[in-house]
C-alpha cells in the first residue's frame, strides 16, 4: 500500500507553500519510504549519498522549480539522464505532479531523441548537464545536433538542465532553458529539510483542501519507447496501477529487505532498472549503490567494497563479471541473490556464475509492453533454463495460432501470452498496433515457448526470428546454446539467411574468447553431434562483437 492521502496532503503544504501533488500514484513510494526510513541511506552514488528524508527534499525542491515553470498533471515530460544520484530527484518530481515520464536512453542520436520527444509530444525535457551542458561554442558536435532537433520541435517548452556549469534562465532558443547548478540543488535540498520532519509533517501541518487522487488506471505514468525490429520505435504506455502492480508484487519472490544493497548497474532509464532498481529498492526500504557505465572490473570492486547484496544484470554483463574475475579473484561474499533478465541467460554461463558467486540467479522473462515483470524463478526451486513461472496475480499462457491454450512438453511450442494489470494500455497513436498485440486482454510478445509439467516456461526464441527450412523450424535460441557449449565460443547469434532451395538456411555469428582458435568446419562438427543436421549452421562468420542495445539485447536487425 501507498502512503495515507493525509500524508501526501500534509507534504504538499511544506515549506509554506503549497505544491500540487497528487496521490495514489508512484510519489507514493517515495513518501511511504521516507516515513518509515527517514534517516536511512536510499542511495550511494560514487560517495555521494542521500538519505530517504534528503531525498524527498530534493524531490520537493525540483517538484517546485517544475510547477513554477508550469509543468502540470497530464503533461509529457522527457527524462534524458544517465545513472546518477539525481535521476532519482528528476524521476519523482514528474511523477508527484501527476505528469508522464518519457525516458530517454543517453546512447540515442539526435534524430532517435527527436523521435521519441515529438510522438509523445512533451512540453519539456529534464536533461543532465554532461549531454546538454556546453556553450554553444564548446559543445560537441552531438550536443549540437540534439539542442537543433529540440529547437525543432513545436511541443518543446522547456529544457531543465541538472548539474549545470552556472544557474540561469536562457530565452535563447525556440525553448526556454532552466539551468540549476548541483550547488542549487544541494541548498534546495537543505532548504526543505526542516519541513520534513515528521512531527511537523504528520503533527502541526494541516492541509488547506483536499488532495487529487490520480486515476491510476487511466492516467499514465511512463511512455516507454520499444526498439522494435521494424520501422521507429513504437511509444509503450504505461499506466501508474501498471507501474505500481510491477512494484507491489516482484519484491516479494526475491525477499528485497532495509538491510539489501542492491547494485544500480541497469540503466536507469530502462524500465528493467526503473522499476526493479530504482522503485523497488524504495518501496523496500533498501540501499541502491549507483554505477554510472559497466564495466566488470568497477562492479566486481563496488560489490567488494560496498557490501552489495543483490545483483540485479543482464546476460552480457553476467557473462563479462565472470571473464574479470577468472582474470582476477575476488571476494564477493556479501552477494546473496542475482537476478538476470532482458535476455536469455546461456546455462553454462548461469551455472558457472553460481559457483562463482556461490549465490542463486533467478532468471526471468517480460517485455516493456508488461512493465517488465512476468515470470521469475522462484528462489527456493529454480529451473536452469527456464525463465520461471509467473509472478503472482499474473497471467502466462503458451497459446497456439488460434488463441488457445497448449498443453505442456518442449515439443509445443507456441506463443507466449501475458494478461493482468502489467499489461500497458497500448501504443501511443497506433491503434492498430495496439489492436495486434493485444487481443482479447492477451498481450502477444512474439515469443516463442512451452511449459512444463510443473508450470515454468521455456523461451526458445522470437516468432519472427524462427527460421523455417525446406518446412522445418527452427529456433535460434536452440542452435545459440549448442554452439556456446563449445569450449572456444564465447557468444554466438543466430539468423536465418535466404536460401535459393530450402528457403532459409542457419548462419551463426560467433566471437571467440581471448588466445583461442577453431575454424567454422569444427563448429558445425560439434553442433552436428549434438542436433539434427537441418539446425546446423551452414555459415559460420567469426566477428569480434555481436552489436547488442544497452542492456545487453543482440540486435539481430543489424547482422546480415
Amino acid at each position: 500500500m501507498g502512503a495515507p492521502l493525509s500524508q501526501i496532503e500534509k507534504i504538499s503544504v511544506v515549506h509554506n507553500q503549497t505544491l500540487p501533488l497528487f496521490s495514489g500514484g508512484i510519489f507514493d513510494i517515495l513518501v511511504d519510504g521516507m516515513v518509515k526510513h527517514a534517516n536511512f541511506k536510499v542511495l550511494n552514488h560514487g560517495g555521494v549519498e542521500f538519505t530517504y528524508k534528503q531525498a524527498m527534499a530534493r524531490t520537493l525542491y525540483l517538484v517546485n522549480v517544475l510547477t513554477k515553470n508550469g509543468i502540470s498533471r497530464g503533461d509529457r515530460v522527457g527524462l534524458y539522464f544517465p545513472n546518477h544520484f539525481d535521476f532519482l530527484a528528476a524521476f519523482f518530481s514528474i511523477s508527484a505532479l501527476g505528469a508522464t515520464v518519457v525516458p530517454i536512453n543517453p546512447l540515442l542520436k539526435a534524430e532517435e531523441i527527436g523521435h521519441v520527444l515529438a510522438d509523445s509530444q512533451a512540453v519539456a525535457l529534464i536533461s543532465h548537464s554532461k549531454f546538454l551542458g556546453g556553450d554553444s561554442k564548446a559543445a560537441s558536435e552531438a550536443e549540437k545536433e540534439v539542442r537543433a532537433t529540440l529547437n525543432s520541435l513545436t511541443s518543446m517548452k522547456t529544457l531543465f538542465l541538472l548539474c549545470a556549469p552556472e544557474e540561469e534562465i536562457s530565452n535563447g532558443d525556440a525553448y526556454r532553458t532552466v539551468s540549476l547548478t548541483e550547488q542549487s540543488l544541494d541548498q534546495g535540498m537543505r532548504s526543505w529539510l526542516p519541513s520534513l520532519e515528521t512531527d511537523t509533517i504528520f503533527n502541526q501541518l494541516a492541509s488547506p483542501e483536499p488532495g487529487t487522487k490520480l486515476d491510476l488506471d487511466r492516467e499514465l505514468a511512463l511512455i516507454v519507447y520499444t526498439s522494435g525490429t521494424t520501422g521507429k520505435p513504437k511509444g509503450a504506455m504505461l499506466s501508474f496501477a501498471n507501474i505500481l502492480t510491477a512494484v507491489n508484487v516482484y519484491p516479494k519472490r526475491l525477499d528485497v529487505n532495509q538491510n539489501d544493497r542492491i547494485a544500480a548497474v541497469l540503466p536507469l532509464c530502462h524500465l528493467y532498472g526503473l522499476i526493479v532498481v530504482l522503485l523497488g529498492t524504495i518501496k523496500q526500504g533498501a540501499t541502491m549503490v549507483m554505477l554510472e557505465q559497466f564495466e566488470a572490473a568497477k562492479l566486481a570492486a563496488l560489490i567488494e567494497n560496498e557490501k552489495i547484496t543483490v545483483l540485479p544484470a543482464v546476460p552480457t554483463m553476467y557473462q563479462f563479471l565472470s571473464l574479470e574475475l577468472d582474470k582476477a579473484p575476488r571476494s564477493l561474499i556479501s552477494l546473496r541473490l542475482g537476478m538476470c533478465g532482458g535476455s536469455a541467460m546461456p546455462v553454462e554461463l548461469m551455472k558457472k556464475l553460481e559457483s562463482q558467486l556461490n549465490i542463486p540467479i533467478l532468471e526471468g522473462w517480460a517485455l516493456t509492453e508488461c512493465s517488465v515483470i512476468a515470470t521469475l524463478n522462484p528462489v527456493e526451486l529454480r529451473k536452469h533454463g527456464s525463465v520461471g513461472i509467473p509472478l503472482p496475480g499474473l497471467e502466462v499462457a503458451v497459446l497456439d495460432k488460434a488463441g488457445l491454450p497448449m498443453p505442456s512438453g518442449s515439443e509445443n511450442i507456441g506463443e507466449l501470452c501475458c494478461r493482468g494489470k502489467n499489461v500497458m494500455q497500448g501504443y501511443l497513436g497506433k491503434s492498430e498496433a495496439t489492436a495486434e498485440t493485444i487481443q482479447n486482454d492477451w498481450l502477444h510478445t512474439g515469443d516463442l515457448g512451452y511449459s512444463d509439467s510443473d508450470g515454468y516456461l521455456y523461451v526458445v526464441g522470437r516468432s519472427k526470428e524462427m527460421i523455417i527450412r525446406g518446412g522445418l523450424n527452427i529456433y535460434p535460441r536452440e542452435v545459440e546454446s549448442v554452439m556456446l557449449r563449445h569450449h572456444s565460443v564465447r557468444e554466438a547469434a543466430v539468423i536465418g539467411v535466404p536460401d535459393q532451395y530450402m528457403g532459409e538456411r542457419v548462419k551463426a555469428f560467433v566471437v571467440l574468447k581471448e588466445n583461442v582458435i577453431t575454424s567454422e568446419d569444427e563448429l558445425k562438427a560439434f553442433c552436428a553431434k549434438h542436433m539434427a543436421d537441418y539446425k546446423v549452421p551452414r555459415l559460420v562468420e567469426f566477428v569480434e562483437s555481436i552489436p547488442k542495445n544497452s542492456t545487453g539485447k543482440v540486435l539481430k536487425r543489424l547482422l546480415s
